[in-house]
């Protein structure tokens, strides 16, 4: 029996001949194979096909174009027999479809897909969580104490301090954040102060304006917003430059070599940022002060010897003492966080743009933790 396709528009053109003899069927197949009629010779087949045929054979030699859709054809007919305890078999073939077949793995296909994972439980998930959390607590406890004894080797051994890489770190961290400092500090400033000015307009009390400013920028804003500052660009960068040493086996060659990590690796970028943030945080004092400053005598009319003198009178060394010892907390966290989560990239880029990440999110919460606490110790004392 044989059923020929004629071609029509968008179609191509194939001639099917099936026999069929003791439960078996021989199907050969002529003209082009391709997508365009993939679907129409698969149910052609399947129509002209015994109900239940123990094996069927197909003759491929006369095929004149065979591409994806041919193949297709073969997996879903080989995976209908199947289903009927049926074989396929190819008993001709062309070079070109034997190496379009081999490069196709029908076995794999043919294999029932895997059942999914069962869904853990609220108990099994709660207790994974905080397994996890304890993992990464005792790692945090220990790094902790890792760099409390490089830190003090350091102290001890000046001389083996890597100062080089040091002054290095210290460049990045202190001199090229300069400029984003200066904008930050004098754009919150000027929003603080504009916003207090028209409350302040109201009630005749435009003076105060420089205590708030001084206040505020010294002990509040000045190092909050110079630390966040730093855990987006030092802690952030730490967490990189460590992580991919650690995806590309770089920490494990050092170890191997009998080389500390923490004094290669750690101390410098820890001690260059804990000597430039309280830099940093006085610049960004000051840079806040001007620009209360500016919003004082451009928008409020007060004289800067006023607001100089206002500002003295009620501000004291140990406001500005306050902002640069919580930036030195700060810069332990940044610091630490940041190389931290550097020595826990396990593999890949992908790893790498993760524990970046976390090290900005974990460094600036850990910021904020810090800052509420000094804030209620300092209002106790």
């Amino acid at each position: 029996m044989v059923l020929r396709k004629m071609p029509v528009a968008g179609e191509v053109d194939y001639q099917l001949s099936v026999e069929q003899r003791d439960g078996a069927a021989a199907v050969a197949i002529r003209g082009r194979v391709a997508v365009g009629n993939a679907q129409r010779l698969l149910n052609d087949i399947s129509a002209q096909l015994p109900a239940k045929p123990r094996e069927v054979v197909l003759d491929l030699s006369r095929v004149d174009y065979f591409d994806s859709g041919g193949g297709a054809v073969l997996i879903r007919l080989r995976q209908q027999l199947a289903a009927q305890g049926a074989d396929l078999r190819i008993a001709a073939s062309t070079p070109d479809i034997d190496g379009f077949l081999n490069l196709v793995d029908q076995e794999s296909l043919l294999q029932p897909l895997p059942a999914p994972p069962p869904t853990p439980g609220v108990v099994t998930q709660i207790g994974a969580r905080a397994l996890q959390h304890l993992t990464g607590a005792r790692e945090f406890a220990a790094f902790t104490g890792e760099l409390i004894l490089g830190l003090r080797d350091a102290l001890r051994q000046p001389r083996r301090m890597r100062w080089r890489e040091t002054w290095f770190y210290m460049e990045r961290c202190g001199i090229e954040a300069l400029p984003i400092v200066a904008l930050i500090s004098i754009l919150m400033v000027l929003i603080s102060a504009f916003q207090a000015a028209v409350q302040l307009r109201q009630f005749g009390a435009d003076i105060y304006v420089a205590n708030l400013v001084g206040l505020s920028i010294t002990r509040e804003l000045g190092p909050l917003m110079t630390a966040i500052i730093a855990a987006g660009r030092s802690g952030a960068a730490f967490a990189a430059e460590i992580g991919t040493m650690k995806v590309s086996e770089e920490v494990d060659a050092m170890a191997a070599m009998g080389l500390d990590r923490t004094r290669f690796l750690v101390t410098p970028k820890v001690l260059a940022l804990v000597l430039m943030l309280p830099c940093l945080t006085l610049f960004a004092d000051l840079v806040g002060i001007l620009g209360g400053l500016f919003v004082a005598v451009f928008t409020l009319d007060l004289p800067v010897e006023v607001y100089f003198r206002q500002m003295r009178l009620y501000m004291v060394m140990w406001d500005i003492n306050l902002g640069l010892i919580k930036s030195i907390a700060f810069a332990f966290l940044i610091a630490g966080v940041g190389c931290l989560r550097g020595f826990q990239a396990s593999a890949g880029a992908e790893s790498v743009g993760r524990i970046t990440t976390s090290a900005i999110v974990s460094g600036i919460f850990s910021i904020i933790v810090a800052d509420a606490v000094f804030t209620v110790l300092f209002y106790e004392w």
